[in-house]
């Protein structure tokens, strides 16, 4: 077997990998060793496909680590960001302070990434699974087998002064390879679904399958309003998924509440003098006709422990309070295959400003190998390209 020679191999064609070879210079010679048969499969599905790519409310407090994500949003930002892609040749557009791709299709991002990367001087490797890497004082020794599906696995290894671990998570199509750190002497927290439907008890969702609103979400102190949609299993949508980190983070657990409000617009106060307002000779039934989803309004009156035929007069305040505060039981976290990024990973306090590892020189981690996420909206991306370019420069700096 003949041990090929790079001056960078980076383990992972996701987001961040992907990113990061756009960003070194031309001169200097790189491989992306990816396990998938094809690169940005993840980055695909991102923002339901249309792939946000970052958000130009871009505060610190979105992330599970503020502290250490500041430093590299100062250096490299979204409208840093935006304008790498632009130079790419990628048409933008902001909706909501969500910077997604003018066609509004991830696909398209991955082309512009695809293309800069080959006119860069890497090459890709693809179906070629990392198994371990060998350091030395001069460098690396990056080992696997290249899956064949018509044949015996074959073995590769690639020589490198620089290897990067961008391998993301198991989140969608990724894989969990933090060990290949860890064999180094890195610690890791375990990785759990972070942007994910929360499992709930059955009984308040009962019937509800496939039933979309827009809905408080309310977990502890933490208050989001966004679209919910009902699962058999629990609830999902966008508030749901950042209300799934405070599970994933630790701040809540399995037997906690999840509470949702029907009406986030107005106070209880104000529902309970709206429904008042429909008059006192009305029925339950009749008085939340025409408000909500039929299905909804069955299980706030169930909530609420009433049915259509009580008269309403005497069940205003119950009602009002199931609308304004409807609570659900946790249950768990949505399986990983459902999850859109995951918390844990590699501790970042043991990576230097540059994101280079402090027990071996010039191995980096960058993306979703570390233990940093965000909230949904585009601050996974943005960290993923943010982390990539600190690495980027600091290896562009030693390789020249």
């Amino acid at each position: 077997m003949e041990t090929q020679r790079f001056d960078v191999v980076i383990i992972g064609g996701g987001a961040a990998g992907l990113f990061l070879a756009s960003q070194l210079p031309a001169n200097i010679s790189k491989a992306i060793v990816e396990s998938n048969d094809r690169v940005g499969k993840k980055l695909l599905s991102t923002g339901n496909g249309k792939c946000n790519l970052t958000n130009l409310d871009m505060n610190i407090v979105h992330y599970n680590k503020p502290n250490i994500v500041e430093d590299f949003l100062d250096r490299f930002d979204a409208h840093d960001a935006i304008a790498a892609f632009e130079k790419m040749g990628l048409i933008t557009k902001v909706i909501d302070k969500r910077v997604y791709p003018y066609s509004e299709c991830a696909s398209t991002v991955l082309d512009v990434l695809r293309n800069a990367v080959e006119k860069n001087n890497t090459q890709i490797f693809t179906s070629h699974l990392v198994n371990f890497i060998e350091s030395f004082n001069d460098g690396f020794n990056v080992n696997g087998i290249v899956k064949c599906e018509d044949k015996p696995n074959e073995s590769f290894s690639f020589k490198t002064d620089n290897v990067v671990l961008a391998t993301g998570s198991p989140a969608t199509f990724g894989k969990d390879s933090l060990d290949l750190y860890t064999a180094f002497g890195h610690t890791k927290r375990d990785l759990v679904p972070s942007l994910v439907p929360i499992k709930t008890d059955k009984e308040p969702i009962k019937g509800l399958q496939g039933v979309r609103v827009k809905a408080g979400v309310r977990i502890g102190y933490r208050y989001e309003v966004g679209e919910v949609l009902f699962k058999d299993f629990g609830i999902s949508g966008i508030a749901v998924f950042n209300m799934a980190n405070e599970i994933s983070r630790g701040k809540a657990k399995i037997g906690n509440t999840v509470s949702l409000d029907f009406m986030p617009e107005y106070s209880k106060a104000e529902v309970e003098e709206i429904l008042r307002k429909r008059g006192s000779s009305i029925k339950v039934g009749e008085l939340l006709l025409g408000t909500f989803h039929s299905k909804v309004q069955d299980r706030i009156m169930w909530a609420a422990g009433c049915s259509p035929d009580d008269m309403a007069v005497s069940k205003i305040g119950a009602i009002a309070n199931a609308i304004k505060n409807y609570p659900l039981t946790i249950e768990g976290l949505g399986d990983v295959s459902l999850a859109q990024v995951m918390s844990g990973g590699l501790n970042p306090r043991e990576f230097d400003e540059n994101l280079m590892s402090l027990k071996v020189k010039n191995a980096y981690a960058v993306g979703e190998a570390l233990d940093i996420d965000g909230d949904s909206g585009g601050y996974n991306l943005q960290w993923a390209w943010s982390s990539a370019k600190a690495a980027a420069v600091n290896i562009a700096k030693n390789c020249l």
